[in-house]
């Protein structure tokens, strides 16, 4: 009988069995890895190639492991490598794995399901990739999972309900994604749920009251979807919750007085919803941490409760566009910390003078910022305590309103204020002449009211005046020439006054004058001074309905982007300017009821872009054309000019006579007229072949005008920069823009040249040819991009033709290094770290001269890294001046200024968002475009990447990361961290820390808080010598 095993043999048995199986754990995990990588398609910074077997795989980078033994990996963290492919479902054979976080990449298609069935799992974080799909039902296996993230995806499809049996949830994030169908009811067992963000969705439906029981709930943002029906007041029951955002949803009904009693919140957020009702008289007491109320764009009716006053911590209160009535609360002085109140577009009153005790009350208010009151029902005296208001008060707005009276002189006092408002009153007397003294003052709106008295002379102080408009009052007098100082007007609307003497000719050399300029229907005599010709950045000129005589002067024909020119009903005569062939930009033109002679202007039928022709009631003679915009009877007017004929038959014009019969000559002169022509033939016709070819050589050097560059550069002719380019061949095409393309030329002697030719059928070509002109007349910097000629004449066609002749940087410009695509020849390396330092303090120091030592300040307002070019050395230069503007010196303080278009100028992303909402060309504008340009330089990551989205900007992102306690040496683009510039160690991190932050101190929200640019220029210099670069 065989004797059994022995306990030690038994031991031993499964001692070398838990080793095998360990092993082969082990092998799992290395093997799950190496196929995890296999899928990744694109590794720009070589993270993982490193991974391979001849190391151990807890070495990896990326990777973390168990500390037990044999060691199980744990931690799998690749965040923000750029890294493209998809997601393995090997990655489930990770059986010990905790943490995944794999945000910031560029991963694709669908979730493995596999990945639940990784018990082990506690953090899941696949946030801001382009994944794709459903999200897979299999993840309600990951019990023990604490943190869930796949915001910004593209993720479709319903919000799986099994995400309810996760109950150690305590952070879900959906938001930013294409999510369908309604919130799942079973989201309220997550009773461990710290913070829910589904926002940025299609989700529709209504709100479920079983998110009521999630008790810890801090933060709850449902923004941003399509969510209807009423606040369930189970919210209410949200004890901890201190974020509340259900803004832009479809939300209606009253809001549950349950969330009155959410005694912890801080913000909120209820804008643009269909919200009714009043809102608690005790919600101050009730709400006393609320730092932000935001509940603009609703229905809500009722009293502004007084006890607001007692929510010490307010910061923003938004009630907006809404149907508030009654007074304002007079006890608001109370809130020490408000900076943004914004009452506009309710029915509130002010009927009596006690009624204006809030403005006084407010004077308490020392950080207020803004405050707007327009389109309610205020009436009365604005109280002259208004000038006691914060002195860092920006914006101060009543417009719309029926206020009388006089506007206070004490508004003077407001001497940070950037826009005053008062438009749409009836406010009488003068314009207080104190208003000189509002030095920061970029937006005066006062039109539509009943000022009278003239225009104070002190407006000339306002250096810094964007925007003027005074138009619809009953204003007399002179125009001031003190105006003339205004050098960063852009806007100037003197219309429907009672203005008289003459234009000055200060105020039409305001060339900051860029996008309107109107003097209608006043009462203004004289000529208009040739000067005008100075506005050659105006788009729209409206002189319409005054006393102007003489002549139109001939210099008007150089303002060659204007698109709006009107001069009706004055009494200008004579014939109309030759040079009005050169405005081909024009979308209206209008000089009817003039004395207008001469011939009739057939030549406008050829303007591209016009839209709209009156030149009715002159003496104009001639034949109207039939083409162009004159073939469209409703878009043009004639009448009343009893000696022109022709166009088209809905005109009712006469027809043009027949030339009249030619005599019968008399037969000697039939004979001898051949016989003398064929003599003086045989004697011109050599003389007029040579001719002809000095014609053709000379031909394109004509200029079809005056460009501010002729004269100091030696034009090339159209056949020298034809035979440069080949033709102008695609082969030679180096790149495409807005208003032409850029070709590379190599002129004779073998010097390379780039060549800018302007694509003239392209609207604002005209405007960025002169804009160029103007800016490369007198800068030279080592690093902006040298000017080498300008061409200004006509192809072989006969066609109009204009190019910029600038050197040739043969290493492309930065984007192409940035972002190198797989097949470019230029930037198939990646930069340095000390490339980066030096292209940086390059661009900063080109900066520095374009603000602070041209003789006038120039802005480039349209930096961004295309418009970086690279010569052999790789020095950076700054180019493309097609958006440029010039500004003037403030009181000798330096510069600063703004000049705003209807839309924004500049490039997505990279605009300062005071341009957006129309204001604000300035230095600091350009320092924000630098301050992104800096950050995408270091971090690799274009602004208008697909990751920032929902309010997530680059530089958010970077103060994210920052704030969190990330290194900067792991946000910033891995690419260029060499083993070298590891090797720095601290020295390394603390200046890449120091770059960052530079960064966003230039691309501050807020232009005054930006950095100067010649700070920018210290700071990095500095940098570089501290690296040794």
């Amino acid at each position: 009988m065989e004797r059994p095993p022995s306990l030690a043999v038994v031991v031993v048995f499964f001692l070398l069995l838990f080793l095998q199986l360990q092993l082969m754990w082990c092998e799992d995990d290395q093997s799950a890895l190496l196929a995890f990588k296999a899928a990744i398609s694109s590794d720009p910074s070589g993270t993982i190639a490193s991974w391979n077997t001849s190391i151990p795989f807890c070495q990896w980078a990326g990777v973390t492991c168990t500390q037990q033994q044999p060691s199980r990996v744990s931690g799998l963290v690749l965040e923000h490598l750029s890294l493209a492919g998809t997601l393995s479902p090997s990655l489930a054979n990770l059986t010990q794995l905790v943490t995944l976080r794999l945000s910031g990449n560029m991963l694709t298609g669908q979730i493995p399901s596999a990945l639940g069935a990784i018990p082990s799992l506690a953090l899941l974080d696949l946030s801001s990739n382009g994944l794709q799909g459903t999200l897979p039902t299999q993840l309600h296996s990951l019990s023990n999972l604490t943190h869930l993230n796949l915001s910004r995806n593209s993720f479709t499809g319903a919000i799986p309900s099994s995400l309810g049996m996760l109950n150690l949830l305590a952070s879900l994030d959906l938001s930013s994604n294409n999510l369908t169908g309604q919130i799942p009811t079973q989201l309220g067992t997550l009773t461990s749920l710290i913070r829910l963000q589904l926002s940025s969705n299609a989700l529709e439906g209504a709100i479920p009251p079983s998110l009521g029981n999630l008790s810890r709930l801090s933060t709850l943002d449902l923004s941003k979807n399509s969510l209807q029906g009423e606040l369930p007041p189970q919210l209410g029951n949200l004890s901890s919750l201190v974020f509340f955002k259900v803004s832009n949803n479809m939300l209606s009904g009253p809001i549950p007085s349950s969330l009155y009693n959410l005694t912890a919140l801080n913000d909120l957020v209820v804008y643009t919803n269909l919200l009714s009702g009043e809102l608690p008289s005790d919600i101050g007491t009730s709400l006393p941490n609320l730092r932000v109320l935001s509940m603009y764009n609703n229905q809500l009716s009722g009293l502004v409760p007084n006890s607001l006053a007692n929510a010490s911590s307010l910061e923003e209160i938004d009630l907006s566009q809404n149907q508030f009535s009654g007074k304002i609360p007079s006890n608001f002085g109370m809130l020490k910390n408000l900076s943004w109140l914004a009452l506009e577009d309710n029915q509130l009153e002010a009927r009596e003078a006690s009624d204006w005790d809030f403005i006084q009350s407010l004077t308490n208010c020392s950080l207020l910022d803004h405050l707007s009151l327009d389109m309610n029902n205020l009436t009365g005296n604005l109280p002259i305590s208004v000038g006691n208001l914060s002195k860092g008060l920006t914006w101060l707005s009543l417009w719309d309103n029926q206020l009388t009276g006089e506007i206070p002189p004490e508004i003077a006092n407001l001497v940070n204020l950037n826009t005053l408002g008062l438009k749409g009153n009836q406010f009488s007397g003068t314009i207080p002449n104190s208003i000189g003294q509002l030095s920061n003052l970029e937006a005066l709106i006062l039109f539509g009211n009943q000022l009278s008295g003239g225009i104070p002379s002190s407006i000339g102080n306002l250096t810094r005046l964007n925007e003027c408009y005074l138009d619809h009052n009953e204003l007399q007098g002179e125009i001031p020439s003190s105006i003339g100082s205004c050098q960063n007007l852009n806007v100037l609307d003197l219309s429907h006054n009672r203005l008289s003497g003459s234009i000055p000719k200060e105020l039409l050399s305001l060339s900051s004058l860029s996008y309107y300029l109107s003097l209608s229907h006043n009462l203004l005599s004289g000529a208009l001074p040739p000067e005008v010709a100075r506005l050659q950045s105006l788009g729209y000129l409206d002189l319409s309905y005054n006393k102007l005589s003489d002549r139109i002067p001939d210099s008007l024909g150089q303002c060659l982007v204007l698109e709006n020119l009107t001069m009706s009903n004055n009494l200008f005569n004579g014939s109309i300017p030759a040079s009005f062939k050169n405005l081909r930009g024009l979308k209206d033109l209008d000089l009817s009821h003039n004395n207008l002679s001469g011939d009739f202007p057939g030549y406008l039928a050829d303007f591209p872009y016009l839209e709209h022709v009156n030149l009715s009631f002159n003496d104009l003679i001639g034949k109207v054309p039939t083409y162009g915009v004159f073939a469209n009877r409703t878009a043009v007017s004639v009448v009343g000019n009893s000696q022109v004929c022709g166009g088209v038959s809905s005109l009712d014009l006469p027809a043009c006579p027949e030339e009249a019969p030619k005599k019968k000559k008399h037969l000697l002169v039939q004979i001898v007229v051949p016989v003398v022509c064929v003599i003086l033939l045989l004697i011109l016709v050599p003389c007029l072949y040579v001719a002809c070819i000095s014609k053709r050589n000379s031909k394109s050097k004509r200029n079809s005008f005056r460009t501010p560059l002729e004269g100091q550069f030696l034009n090339l002719s159209y056949a020298e920069l034809a035979k440069a380019t080949d033709d102008f061949s695609f082969d030679n095409l180096i790149g495409v823009g807005t208003y032409g393309s850029v070709f590379k030329g190599n002129l004779g002697s073998g010097e390379l040249i780039a060549v800018k030719v302007l694509d003239l059928q392209q609207q604002g070509a005209f405007k960025s040819f002169m804009a160029e002109c103007e800016a490369l007349r007198n800068i030279r910097h080592r690093n902006l991009l040298k000017i080498l000629t300008v061409c200004s004449s006509v192809d072989a066609s006969g066609s109009e033709f204009k190019a910029l002749v600038f050197e040739f940087m043969p290493n492309g410009n930065l984007d192409m290094w940035v972002h190198p695509k797989v097949d470019q020849k230029v930037g198939s390396r990646s930069l340095t770290l000390a490339e980066r330092v030096n292209i940086a303090v390059d661009v900063a120091a080109a900066l520095n001269y374009l603000h602070n030592h041209c003789a006038t300040p120039v802005v480039h307002c349209d930096l961004k890294p295309s418009n970086v070019l690279l010569d052999e050395n790789m020095t950076a230069h700054i180019a493309d001046f097609g958006l440029a503007r010039f500004l003037q010196k403030i009181n000798g303080k330096g510069y600063r200024g703004s000049s705003t278009s209807v839309t924004a100028m500049g490039s997505i992303g990279y605009v300062p968002p005071e341009y957006g909402v129309g204001n604000h060309v300035s230095l600091q504008g350009d320092v924000y475009s630098y301050g992104v340009l800096l950050l995408e330089l270091f971090i690799g990551k274009r602004p208008t990447d697909t990751m920032f989205k929902d309010g997530l900007t680059l530089q958010r992102f970077v103060e994210n990361q920052l704030s969190n306690g990330s290194k900067a040496t792991q946000i910033v683009d891995a690419l260029f961290l060499s083993k070298e510039s590891l090797d720095l160690g601290e020295t390394l991190e603390k200046c890449l820390q120091l770059i960052l932050k530079t960064g966003l101190s230039c691309a501050k929200v807020r232009p005054r808080e930006r950095m100067k640019i010649k700070d920018v220029v210290t700071q990095l210099e500095e940098v570089r010598e501290f690296l040794l670069l």
